[in-house]
């Protein structure tokens, strides 16, 4: 570290040590602003760019197309400068706060806030303007990457790839991995010289385009180190929420260990290290920003210029040299505070209330993979025999027009066979063996039809269909029916697939069955498409959705769930169902619960959430699907 980055740091921890009440308060105040205000703006914003899409939700591989159109690419510059622009403010507030500091000014949070906010559009033009900037750069990056993807991985289908991981795969990995990082490196240098732009805008009244140019200008030679103190920056950070997560993991075990045979110690255990871990997450993340904040600040000043706050909103010697007693905002902390207590008084209402019912079903995926081959009649029977409520499966055409039950569009990763579903006659399915991949005892299975799973479940389990389109569906929708009502099985079936026009054809043939939307990755909300049921990833499975879900009359199924701290936490959440390779390690779950009061439901979850006990990171792909 050279010298007059020492001195920066020294006096931007000075800075913080005088200041740290109003910095503190205005950091939580921004983020409870954030989720109050800010959030429900954008997403508003983002609606009144779909307006003009068929539902008002773009889904899946339909999103590239939609930034690719010329709409949707505007629709994507103005809400990420929108975005920016807020984050930009937020920081602004803190800077503020940090450059009277540096004068011996005392600036409240609520003169801070104001102050930075009254520069958003000024702010905006900067993110939009290094937006433009950024794009042109990045786009052949990522052509490229784009034209990697379609030479080398493109002959089959993508899960065969990403489960053998062949030479081609491997190169096209390594290749698009040294692309992406080159131009990340780029951006961030890109970004480094553009740190004085926000406090430029602060403090000198400059326009957005003008600050951007005035930044580069003033942190050209040191473009480099910069970008390197950037780097740095990020990776520190990212280290030591790292080190807090591993800590509070461990004493998350720890507690398990020692106080796992008395359920009273344990949830007494668990809760205050959920506490701790909550608090020095908290601490990191105010810190991080504050302190970023305060070190942009006097870059600023070492390298542009002293400027001045206009209009002067603090006079100088109203600091001191020791941080006041009296916190700012007391009122607004007390009702924080107050707030809190009253969450926690209502969660501890609700987890005991002794009617507190756990309705999840269990959703056998593809059969439940985790013990035999997926797709397979004996996936489905050890399914049924291990008490899956449902079993999941997918259906394709083949080429002599049979609805088969098969996930991928060619055989590679399940016999090592290239022919694809729509090519293969039901002689060649005859032949294949899709299960001597898995285990040698499975060498018998062969590819099954959907009516001979639809007559093994009768009566056993449900069976949710998903629709596999491939561009070579014939008549997929109508064949399905067929079958479904020959082997008597309307009533216990339910639709679903990627695809929404699938499912709107589906339901224009039988519109009093139930539908349902499998989504990996959507912009909109999904909440308002006409099915009876989502099916997200488990990322995407948060609480805010199940709510919106539920309110809509909706159930909601989350995938692929196979880790049992996961399936805890997601049942612990609501949802109407998991959907899993591991039925039998699901329905012990289940069991486990009914052994457990609500209040030890509740802090488990709670544990799970924070990761305390591991296994609760999502964990499904848009492959899993």
């Amino acid at each position: 570290m050279s010298p007059s980055a020492r001195t920066t740091l020294s006096e931007a921890l000075n800075d913080f040590r005088r200041a740290w009440p109003q910095l503190v308060v205005t950091a939580l105040l921004a983020r409870i602003l954030a989720v109050v205000i800010i959030t429900p703006a954008i997403s508003l914003l983002v609606k009144l760019f779909l307006w003009r899409t068929a539902s008002g939700v773009v889904t899946d591989e339909a999103i590239l197309a939609f930034f690719l159109h010329p709409f949707g690419l505007a629709a994507l510059i103005i809400v990420a400068a929108v975005t920016i622009a807020i984050r930009f403010a937020e920081s602004g507030q803190l800077m503020v706060i940090g450059f009277g500091a540096a004068e011996d000014r005392r600036v409240s949070w609520l003169r801070a806030l104001v102050y930075a906010y009254r520069r958003a559009p000024a702010l905006m033009r900067i993110a939009g303007t290094a937006l433009l900037k950024l794009l042109p750069i990045a786009a052949p990056f990522l052509a490229v990457v784009g034209g990697i993807y379609w030479l080398l991985v493109r002959t089959h289908d993508v899960n065969y790839y990403l489960a053998e991981k062949p030479p081609e795969f491997v190169a096209a990995l390594v290749s698009a991995g040294i692309l992406l990082a080159a131009v990340a490196l780029i951006v961030t240098s890109k970004v480094a010289v553009w740190l004085l732009s926000v406090p430029m805008v602060l403090f000198e009244n400059t326009g957005g385009r003008r600050a951007l140019r005035a930044s580069e200008r003033a942190s050209r030679d040191r473009r480099w180190k910069f970008t390197v103190w950037l780097v740095g920056w990020l990776l520190g950070i990212a280290l030591v929420s790292v080190v807090v997560t591993t800590v509070s993991s461990w004493l998350g075990r720890l507690v398990v260990s020692l106080l796992g045979s008395s359920l009273t110690a344990l949830v007494l255990g668990l809760g205050l290290v959920i506490l701790l871990a909550w608090l020095a997450n908290l601490a990191i993340s105010v810190f991080a920003s504050v302190l970023f904040a305060l070190l942009v600040t006097r870059l600023y000043r070492f390298l542009a210029g002293p400027g001045e706050l206009r209009p002067e909103i603090s006079p100088p010697g109203s600091l001191g040299d020791r941080p006041p007693f009296r916190v700012p905002g007391k009122l607004l902390i007390a009702s924080a505070v107050a707030l809190l207590a009253i969450a926690v008084v209502s969660s501890l209402m609700v987890v005991d209330d002794p009617d507190w019912e756990d309705p999840t079903q269990i959703i056998a995926h593809r059969g439940g993979a985790w013990v035999a081959p997926e797709n397979t009649v004996a996936a489905f029977e050890r399914a049924i025999s291990d008490g899956a409520d449902w079993l999941e499966l997918d259906v394709q055409e083949n080429a002599d027009g049979e609805v088969v039950v098969e996930h991928d569009r060619d055989f590679m990763r399940a016999a090592g066979v290239p022919l694809e579903v729509w090519q293969a006659t039901n002689a060649d399915l005859a032949k294949i063996d899709i299960g001597s991949a898995f285990a040698p005892e499975f060498s018998d299975q062969r590819v099954p039809t959907l009516r001979e799973v639809l007559q093994l479940a009768r009566g056993k389990a449900g069976v949710f269909i998903e629709l596999k389109y491939y561009g070579r569906s014939s008549d997929l929708e109508r064949k399905v029916v067929e079958l479904v009502e020959e082997t008597g099985m309307a009533s216990d079936i339910v639709i679903m697939s990627l695809k929404y026009e699938g499912i709107q054809k589906m339901a224009a043939l039988r519109p009093d069955w139930t539908y349902g939307l499998l989504n990996a990755v959507a912009i909109g909300d999904l909440t308002r498409l006409d099915v009876d049921f989502l099916a997200l990833t488990a990322g995407a499975t948060r609480l805010g959705m199940i709510r919106r879900t539920h309110r809509r009359g909706m159930k909601i199924y989350p995938w692929t769930i196979n880790d049992p701290v996961q399936m805890w936490v997601m049942m612990s959440r609501g949802v109407d169902g998991i959907i899993t390779d591991r039925v039998a390690m699901a329905k012990r779950v289940t069991e486990l619960r009914a052994e457990v009061t609500p209040l030890g439901r509740f802090i488990l979850w709670m544990a799970g959430e924070l990761d305390l006990l591991r296994g609760a990171a999502p964990s499904s792909s848009e492959e899993d699907a």
